[in-house]
């Protein structure tokens, strides 16, 4: 994870403008390092992915005028595209959904991390963002790779949503505890998923080190999968909260 420390750096240059239209359509966008950092410092994320690799998100923007709010999902298959009904909630929400394609569990974390922040810089660069209302979420190994990317990068994000998978932050991230502590925080669980206790463990983790703007759904009949639109629905209204 030390490779990506230069990153916090380069989403300094990410600006809000509106080049592009809304879309009501789940699109495809692509681009790379090169394309979405400075040249001087796209060098120094070479070893974590080539600067011409071209990248593919998914991406759903609600056709609303006002600033967007941002979900970057981080998924633990090939597929960054958002689940059945999920868009509804997005539009309801004035929320862009952006999630990396073929970028699942069997890659590193470090560069499920740097697709997930190139993700969000690309968004931000092209459309009319609301910066009280960033997120990160991830399912299962991509709920673990959220947790990390918001602990390591806490000033980029206001708010997490970690659906059946969640690690604790390391000690390395202890001096940004006070930013850590300022964002918002939903586990999503249920009693047939095998990391529910896990999950629960880390959500009393997290109060108990002054994270506790936090909520826990433990779901009943609920396995290791992706929520329903009225469950992430939910989640996403605790994020919003006071926003």
């Amino acid at each position: 994870m030390q490779l990506i420390v230069p990153l916090i750096v380069l989403l300094l240059f990410s600006g809000a403008a509106t080049a592009e239209s809304p879309t009501t359509d789940v699109i495809e966008r692509s681009g790379s390092l090169s394309d979405v950092f400075p040249a001087e410092q796209v060098a120094k994320l070479a070893d974590v992915i080539s600067p011409d690799e071209i990248v593919r998100w998914k991406l759903f923007v609600p056709a609303s005028e006002a600033p967007h709010g941002v979900v970057v999902f981080v998924s633990p298959s090939a597929s960054g595209a958002p689940q059945p009904g999920w868009t509804d909630i997005l539009s309801k929400r004035n929320l862009i959904w952006i999630g990396a394609e073929n970028f699942g569990n069997e890659k590193l974390s470090a560069q499920r991390v740097l697709v997930a922040l190139m993700g969000l810089a690309s968004v931000q660069k092209d459309f009319n963002v609301d910066g009280e209302r960033i997120y990160i979420a991830g399912m299962s190994g991509g709920g673990r790779i959220a947790s990390q990317t918001i602990t390591k990068f806490p000033t980029l994000f206001t708010g997490a949503l970690y659906i059946v998978g969640v690690d604790f932050w390391t000690k390395s991230d202890t001096p940004l505890l006070k930013h850590i502590r300022a964002n918002r925080y939903v586990f999503l669980t249920g009693d047939g998923d095998f990391n529910r206790r896990e999950t629960k463990r880390v959500y009393r983790k997290y109060q108990a080190a002054g994270a506790n703007r936090a909520l826990l759904i433990d779901l009943a009949d609920f396995g290791h999968g992706y929520p329903d639109p009225q469950h992430l629905d939910r989640a996403l209204e605790f994020l919003d909260h006071e926003k």
